[in-house]
């Protein structure tokens, strides 16, 4: 079984707190990791929405950690700059490591900044965080918020061009069919659920869900509390979600994306409870076909489908 997961904060997290990616008191450490036999990580890089050049030097740092973090721990993970390391490393029994943006305050209006961010490794982006910036408007804007700017569409060319993965978590309605009407390759939308069984302004309404499926993308199921119920959310509400999203669009388009060490309270313990997620979706009838889909194969089918084979 490989398990992929689409978006922690750790890396941010530890930034902030120096301490060790090895084993730490957060959502996800190596040590669990590899007991729940996680296969591909997607690492969050994050500032609050401040100017470009303080919002790159934050980054900078957190990508400065993330490699002395990856140094240290070379014998459990590798660096997945496409998909070929993926194929490669899935049965090595390491943990692939993929570097995610989430927010893109960091660019500017510079895509030279894109591509030096693309050679440290970066392969995923989210445009927003929940603010307005140069690329898009985010969901905090509310119901008038906005869609692309044309800097975002020449974000979005030149992330086709490199192989570089949309993340529409995060981003205004508006934004989210804009980016799908003009990226020409699959999405993800990293860590979010269904609005209609939670009314949280970052899970995605039945129509977007539908938009996500024809464009053959993957939603990764949130573990955070607010985003699963509002009052008292259980590992049971988390799994109405997978249902209800499959119900609707189909297995295919369901994926994990925990938000580990993104918020304080999570429905699951952390990282080691993904040991637990085959039987939880067996008793919820999926058959073990879709459960493999769900925890990891349709994620991989994206990221194939857009990570470019380095020459």
């Amino acid at each position: 079984m490989r398990i992929v997961d689409l978006h922690c904060d750790t890396i941010s997290l530890l930034s902030e707190k120096e301490g060790s990616l090895y084993c730490n008191a957060g959502h996800f450490d190596i040590k669990r990791a590899l007991e729940s036999k996680l296969a591909l990580q997607f690492f969050a890089l994050f500032s609050m929405p401040v100017d470009c050049n303080t919002s790159m030097r934050q980054i900078l740092k957190q990508i400065d950690k993330f490699y002395l973090e990856m140094d240290k721990n070379s014998e459990y993970l590798f660096l997945a700059r496409d998909y070929n390391d993926i194929n490669k490393g899935l049965d090595s029994g390491k943990i692939a490591c993929l570097l995610h943006l989430e927010g893109a305050e960091a660019l500017g209006t510079d895509e030279e900044m894109l591509r030096i961010l693309y050679r440290l490794g970066l392969r995923s982006i989210g445009l927003t965080w929940n603010n307005r910036n140069l690329l898009a408007d985010g969901v905090a804007e509310g119901d008038q918020a906005g869609g692309l700017s044309l800097q975002g569409r020449q974000v979005l060319d030149e992330m086709s061009k490199l192989g570089i993965i949309l993340d529409l978590s995060h981003i205004s309605e508006k934004s989210f069919f804009d980016a799908l009407a003009y990226y020409d390759k699959p999405v993800l939308v990293s860590h979010a659920n269904a609005r209609a069984l939670c009314n949280h302004r970052r899970n995605l309404n039945d129509s977007q869900l539908r938009a996500l499926a024809i464009n053959g993308g993957v939603i990764g199921i949130n573990q955070v509390a607010d985003f699963v119920k509002e009052d008292s959310p259980t590992v049971d509400d988390l799994l109405d979600h997978i249902v209800y999203i499959a119900d609707l669009i189909g297995v295919e388009h369901i994926g994990l994306g925990s938000d580990f060490d993104g918020a304080d309270t999570i429905v699951m313990k952390g990282i080691e409870d993904y040991s637990k997620w085959e039987s939880l979706l067996s008793a919820r009838s999926f058959t073990q076909e879709e459960i493999e889909k769900i925890l990891g194969l349709n994620a991989l089918r994206v990221i194939e489908s857009v990570l470019n084979y380095d020459a």
